[in-house]
């Protein structure tokens, strides 16, 4: 067996990517929590930020046949952005089943709605500037 040779640049990489897996967790919109509802046949989520959301079983691909005890097993990933049954060998990524479940329209708009809120350095040099030129340009009124 060959001895694995972990270079400094190594352990940085392996820090960083700790690092990005860890805020993944702490994002709101994250899944904590996962439970099949068998008299609702619903799969309940529950999210970091504390919201919750209910989606039917038809609705996941792979779920149609499973059993109820089956169902029950379900296991949430380390990051919050997938959903496994191994019994059943079915593994489910949760932002493509809130797509599926809701349209995605209303889950192109969470996405936007979130980028928008996002701040860099690029961004607020670009609103200083258009505020220096007077701000954004007002709608015109037509007649």
């Amino acid at each position: 067996m060959a001895a694995t040779d972990v270079t400094s640049k190594d352990r940085e990489r392996y820090a960083r990517a700790r690092a990005r897996g860890e805020a993944r967790a702490q994002d709101p919109s994250a899944v904590v929590g996962a439970r099949y509802d068998p008299d609702e046949d619903l799969i309940d989520l529950k999210f970091g930020g504390g919201g919750s959301m209910a989606i039917p079983r038809k609705a996941v691909p792979g779920l149609q046949r499973a059993s109820a005890s089956n169902m029950e097993a379900i296991v949430v990933s380390p990051a919050g952005d997938a959903l496994s049954w191994p019994s059943l060998d079915v593994d489910v990524y949760v932002p493509g089943l809130v797509e599926r479940a809701f349209g995605s329209r209303l889950f192109a708009a969470a996405t936007g709605r979130r980028g928008g809120q996002r701040r860099s350095k690029a961004k607020a040099a670009a609103a200083k500037a258009n505020g220096v030129k007077g701000g954004r340009p007002r709608k015109r009124l037509s007649a």
